[in-house]
This record gives structure tokens, sequence and C-alpha cells, in this order.
């Protein structure tokens, strides 16, 4: 359900109802199962697509970071750079 919505992710207690308990279970039953949070997790997806889109589809750091929903590509620059350590328009000029 996460992976699905990563663009518009579903906040804890619409993904709860998706899931069928509440939000406490969610919360602990996914940190058990991933070791993150759900936002945690959503963050660590987008950073892989994110990754994905620039290196192997050389697509533009603005597409990018609409794609993994960030709706203002300086906060997905800022938290690319901090995730990975380079900034994403480099990424995309390496071979």
């Amino acid at each position: 359900i996460v992976e699905d919505k990563i663009q518009k992710p579903f906040s804890l207690i619409e993904l709860s109802r998706k899931a069928g308990i509440n939000d406490y279970k969610l919360k602990k039953g996914f940190k058990e199962l991933t070791g993150l949070t759900v936002f945690g997790y959503l963050f660590k997806l987008r950073m892989e697509n994110a990754h994905y889109f620039l290196f192997h589809e050389r697509k533009q750091v603005n597409e990018v970071a609409f794609l993994v929903g960030y709706k203002n590509p300086q906060h997905f620059t800022a938290a690319f750079k901090k995730h990975f350590k380079i900034l994403p328009g480099c990424l995309n000029k390496q071979t």
C-alpha cells in the first residue's frame, strides 16, 4: 500500500484503515517487520526510486522530484544530498 502511493502517500490513519488495524498496531508492526517507521520506509523508497530515475533513466532533477512525491525540487535536492552525500544533478552526469 505504501509503495503504490509514493507520490501522494496515505496518512497513518488512512493507511491503518486500509490495512484494517489501528494506527498503533500499524506503527509497531511495520517497525518490527521492516526496521523502519512507515515514513522512514517511504523516504527510503523515494530515494531508491530517485536514484534509479537519475542514474539509469537520466531524468531531470525537477522531474524526478515530482515522480517520487516532492512538490518542491529544492526539498528533494536537500533530502537526496543528505541521503546519498551527492547532489542529484551530479548523479545523472556520471557514466
